[in-house]
């Protein structure tokens, strides 16, 4: 509730979800992020799960917030976003669904939030991968690739096959900045740029 009220004034735009051309069990993921009902540690703790509360990437305390936004391996996938994009990583769920978009119209804000919900349900995926799968992870990059792979995937999913195009080269910037963070360097001129997002204006 406390978080919801900070972000009152913010144009919370949870029926945007609904809108979004991805699979329906996305949409719901999205839907209980923003209730703040997804089973993360601290969420399960309140059910009386007496299990470790410490996130699987860092030691803190696991929550929606800590999982997809301040733990130490989030920050460095919302980094690559940044050096792809120029888009400036989101803080929370309530910011990523209200203040973060507003600077873009309807059309361009369904793309973003495309993309950020690969990233998430990547993040998400991974997580569920070690602790229920007992899967090793290695780093960052395996939630950055488990991103772009469903970003080409959901690309199918859009109308316009300028959008598709977009969703595509997000993809390739993206892998190739991690790539390059990987090996102790980074090239500026692998940024798409925000001003790609005019091509959701071009018909297809």
């Amino acid at each position: 509730m406390y978080l919801h009220k900070m972000n009152q004034n913010a144009p919370f735009r949870h029926k945007l979800i609904w809108k979004l051309k991805i699979p329906l069990k996305i949409k719901i993921f999205l839907w209980f992020l923003q209730k703040r009902v997804i089973l993360t540690k601290d969420n399960l703790a309140r059910k009386n799960w007496k299990g470790s509360l410490k996130c699987c990437f860092y030691n803190c305390n696991e929550s929606i917030t800590h999982l997809l936004f301040d733990c130490h391996h989030a920050k460095e996938i919302w980094k690559i976003v940044y050096l792809a994009t120029g888009l400036t990583p989101p803080r929370s769920i309530f910011h990523m669904l209200g203040n973060w978009l507003s600077n873009f119209d309807n059309n361009e804000r369904r793309v973003v939030l495309v993309g950020a919900a690969a990233l998430c349900w990547a993040i998400w995926r991974c997580r569920n991968d070690i602790i229920f799968n007992k899967t090793k992870y290695s780093s960052f990059m395996q939630a950055v690739f488990k991103g772009t792979y469903w970003l080409c995937l959901w690309a199918q999913l859009q109308r316009k096959n300028m959008i598709k195009v977009l969703f595509r080269e997000a993809s390739l910037a993206l892998e190739a900045v991690a790539l390059e963070i990987a090996n102790h360097g980074w090239k500026h001129n692998l940024r798409i740029g925000l001003d790609h997002f005019s091509f959701v204006h071009s018909p297809g």
